[in-house]
């Protein structure tokens, strides 16, 4: 049986100038690995990070504020 979905974070190095994000939501690590993979089409270098969505909290923030 599968489980529910999770959000993932995945921290990459974006193209510059322009600031980069990417938030997932998949059923296991791996398939959000796999998801990064084919989303990510610039490097091969990332960190996918499970989010605690347990409690209320801001999931993401881009202000532009450099």
């Amino acid at each position: 049986m599968q489980e529910g979905l999770k959000i993932y974070s995945v921290e990459f190095e974006g193209v510059y100038p322009v600031g980069s994000c990417l938030i997932l939501a998949a059923f296991n690590e791996e398939q959000a690995n796999e998801i990064a993979k084919n989303t990510i089409s610039h490097t091969d270098k990332f960190e996918v990070t499970e989010l605690n969505i347990n409690a209320p909290s801001v999931i993401l923030y881009m202000s532009g504020d450099y």
